[in-house]
């Protein structure tokens, strides 16, 4: 089809995103009249891709430049999903482009080949449903979209985190666990290729850049909608996240838990501190009321949590997860399930250490941000494939326990005795969940503390 013969302007930013404002509410089977793509289920970016094709006739390109050349405007199809609570979430992250990790040790990130695609995009949400067509699913949001101000500080810092990497050497090394909001995600079909880098003999995997799901999860929602970012004073224009919080957290360290409840308001005589004690305080210290969400907190998908160390370091308890269903166990697995979307969070631990005079009293001594390592990603799913594997054998009483894998463990979550969930086979164990090993986080805080000294 000519440029003509299109119906909409290819050379007129304006027309270009009306034409597409005309898909909200549709699907693509009503919208450009087609009854069947390619792979709909087995091919990833199918219906982007004929999205493309059928509705805005265009060949799908994996070109560097945008895909609206004329305009500059890129094109970028995403899926959301429902929760088990209903919510609308990104069901994946936004890969933007591959990364050349011999062009990118040379790029500037203002003028970067990451920015060349996203300062301006045309962004297209419509809602997953496995039990649906691709060509049904319901397209909700379409909106032109750039990279607001305010994100632009941690977006470029996560570039840089990455492209300093590449520089040292270390692309071998990238994990998305590195950055919050902006990631080098692996980009490959078939997980033994490997690509060159610049200043090291070891191949590292092949890389795109990709906004997180949790930040696209936030841009669908509107970005501000029921949400503060943490005010900046002058001089913390390109502090780093960490060095931002930690700087608010500064002033308070030394003082117990309960302490903290009295100076902000929350101790309650006679009665127990809330349960959500710790994001609470967070957000005080932060100057975030008590109503909003912590803007940089929920576009990085960061969750506060409380941790208590003994003198010798070991956390006093270990780290657990909301229970599992046995029967969704055994069909689920592991990089989509619940467990894989919880180890991919990135926490702020807030750090109690025991007092060296007061044995039993724990004070306030640090926060760490942590997200589990890629590699030890795969250690986790070594744990709950073999949980998977003895539920399915009809063993789901005989938990994998914490001598068994260095990173996680499974053990009751129930109530009592009691409270159980029925198996595949239709018995009733008490309910499970899995859990973060003691020695495992210790090594890991361990790990964020040396690497800041």
């Amino acid at each position: 089809m000519t440029d003509t013969e299109l119906p909409y302007n290819i050379h007129d930013a304006n027309s270009v995103v009306e034409y597409a404002f005309e898909l909200i509410g549709k699907t693509l089977r009503e919208a450009a009249n087609v009854d069947e793509i390619a792979d709909p289920k087995r091919r990833k970016g199918s219906l982007g891709n004929a999205i493309e094709y059928y509705y805005f006739h265009m060949d799908p390109n994996s070109r560097s430049a945008p895909d609206f050349e004329e305009v500059g405007i890129e094109l970028k199809v995403t899926p959301r999903k429902l929760t088990k609570k209903g919510e609308r979430v990104a069901k994946e992250r936004l890969v933007i482009s591959m990364i050349n990790y011999m062009d990118v040790v040379n790029e500037e990130f203002e003028t970067s080949s990451l920015m060349h695609k996203a300062d301006d995009m045309l962004l297209i949400f419509y809602l997953y449903d496995k039990d649906k067509d691709p060509l049904d699913y319901d397209i909700e949001i379409v909106a032109r979209w750039g990279i607001p101000d305010e994100d632009l500080p941690i977006i470029k810092k996560d570039w840089e985190t990455v492209v300093n990497k590449v520089r040292a050497g270390l692309a071998h090394e990238l994990s998305g666990s590195d950055t919050l909001y902006l990631e080098a995600c692996t980009k490959s079909s078939n997980s033994s290729v490997r690509r060159e880098q610049p200043f090291s003999d070891i191949p590292a995997k092949p890389r795109a850049w990709a906004f997180k799901a949790s930040y696209m999860t936030n841009v669908a929602a509107g970005l501000d909608e029921g949400m503060q970012s943490i005010e900046r004073k002058q001089g913390e224009e390109e502090a780093s996240l960490f060095d931002l919080v930690r700087e608010r957290f500064a002033p308070y360290f030394g003082q117990t838990e309960q302490e903290l409840a009295e100076t902000f308001g929350y101790a309650r005589e006679g009665k127990r501190p809330p349960k959500n004690l710790c994001a609470l305080i967070t957000k005080k210290i932060l100057g975030v009321t008590e109503d909003a969400k912590i803007a940089e907190f929920e576009k990085a998908g960061i969750q506060t949590k409380t941790l208590r160390l003994q003198k010798n370091g070991r956390p006093k308890e270990a780290v657990s997860f909301p229970y599992f269903d046995y029967c969704e166990l055994v069909e689920t697995p592991f990089e989509e399930s619940d467990l894989h979307e919880q180890l991919s969070t990135r926490f702020m631990f807030v750090l109690f250490r025991e007092s060296e005079e007061e044995p039993g009293v724990y004070r306030l001594a640090d926060i760490a941000f942590w997200q589990m390592p890629d590699a030890d990603l795969e250690e986790a799913q070594a744990c709950y494939e073999e949980m998977q594997r003895r539920v399915r054998d009809g063993h789901a009483e005989d938990s994998v326990k914490s001598s068994e894998n260095r990173c996680c463990h499974v053990r009751p979550h129930g109530r009592n005795a009691q409270d159980t969930n029925m198996t595949p086979y239709g018995v009733p164990v008490i309910k499970k969940c899995f859990w973060l090993n003691q020695a495992y986080l210790k090594d890991e805080i361990e790990k964020i503390t040396q690497n800041r000294s």
